[in-house]
């Protein structure tokens, strides 16, 4: 299993995509790829029939699919807010590659097993993994991730959404090297493969932890028997000073994925914004579900943490074998969160050495967290991918 990187800053669209090519077949034989991930920004979409075009011809065995975005990551590089695009090739013998696309009028009438494995092409005992771009102006995302969280309970959901448009039809998508303008393009990877996610979202708990003990909706109504809203400022009273200012400016609420967990750290947490709070009854609302029972802690973000939180999750990855990376960022992450771009994939190259690594800035991330998979923002959603063990293999 062989993978190579490339990106281009370079305005021309005929100069970029033969300079990504370029650089991709000094790297590995591009005629024996079998999967190709492109990503361009809105510079090119007059350009990009023929770009796909030069990418299938040149790489006659691969699945290429991908799709337009904010910016775009790769080799070495984040590029953001100018022209760029990226490429990761990958020879992957034994790995079983099936590309789908889906609109909203199949999620919809997909009610069973047997629909959806006509729609991606495998069954849930084949474990999957499904790298997966989407439109999010005519497709409803949140019931696609639920969807694929029900019918295929194990399989790891991995990508985002194409962030290169404002309104409908703008945003291009390419599967099977032909070019969509809506729904939800992707690959399903089974076979000789092992896919490890790495989803940071950048934030760190605060105070304690608290069982929600009334709650409706998105409402948090009481948090261990008092309103939640006195549990909060408990909480920030109790802080320093410096990470009191940080819940000023961004505070949010970690809801537990697995209760069943004796003790909680960054990464058993579900990221929520809270989105308002009401002084007379002491609720807060979440931007997610607030079901009683449930342990939720409150959470700050600041570019300290989000490094921290990042180099924590790769950090079980060090040595490991990884032969190719995709990484998926929040468009508020980058140059957003850091004094400079690059940050992620520095952090990536850091610990896990030269590997050929592209992506994209999203609007919205995949990724699972305690085993489901959600939409993310604000997130560093990594996929790495190497060879199976022997152990993983029997």
């Amino acid at each position: 299993m062989r993978f190579a990187s490339a990106i281009s800053s370079h305005n021309d669209a005929q100069t970029a995509i033969d300079q990504l090519l370029r650089d991709v077949d000094g790297q590995m034989t591009t005629g024996m790829a079998d999967l190709a991930m492109f990503f361009a920004t809105a510079h090119f979409e007059d350009e990009l029939e023929e770009i796909t075009q030069k990418l299938t011809e040149t790489l006659p065995q691969a699945q290429v699919f991908g799709c337009t975005a904010e910016g775009t990551i790769g080799g070495d590089r984040e590029i953001e807010r100018v022209p760029s695009m990226s490429l990761l090739v990958g020879e992957m013998p034994g790995v079983l590659i099936r590309p789908f696309h889906i609109v909203q009028s199949q999620l919809e009438s997909s009610q069973s097993i047997f629909d959806w494995e006509r729609l991606v092409g495998v069954s849930p005992e084949s474990h999957p993994v499904f790298i997966c771009f989407a439109d999010p102006f005519r497709v409803d995302v949140q019931m696609f991730v639920e969807q694929v969280n029900k019918m295929y309970p194990e399989a790891p959901l991995v990508g985002g959404i194409a962030s290169a448009a404002r309104a409908p039809g703008e945003n291009r998508m390419i599967t099977s090297g032909r070019i969509m303008r809506e729904g939800i393009v992707g690959v399903s990877l089974t076979g000789d493969i092992v896919v490890d996610t790495v989803v940071s979202q950048g934030c760190r708990p605060i105070g304690e932890s608290y069982v929600i003990t009334k709650g409706d909706r998105n409402v948090i109504q009481e948090l261990g028997g008092k309103p939640a809203l006195r549990r909060l400022q408990e909480t920030i009273v109790n802080l320093s000073d410096d990470d009191e200012e940080l819940a000023k400016q961004a505070l949010f609420v970690g809801r537990v994925i697995d209760e069943r967990k004796a003790t909680f750290s960054h990464g058993d947490f579900l990221i929520h914004n809270i989105v308002g709070a009401d002084r007379k009854n002491g609720a807060i609302g979440i931007a997610g579900l607030a079901r009683m029972g449930t342990t939720v802690q409150f959470h700050v973000r600041d570019r300290e943490s989000a490094d921290q939180d990042l180099r924590n999750l790769l950090a079980p990855h060090i040595g490991a074998d990884v032969r190719g990376a995709m990484l998926f960022g929040c468009n508020g992450r980058g140059s957003n969160m850091w004094d400079k771009a690059g940050h992620d994939i520095g952090v990536i190259r850091e610990l896990l050495g030269d590997v050929p690594t592209a992506g994209l800035f999203c609007g919205g991330e995949f990724g699972p967290v305690g085993g489901s998979n959600f939409v993310h923002g604000f997130t560093a959603s990594i996929a790495l991918l190497r060879e199976p063990s022997n152990r993983e293999s029997a």
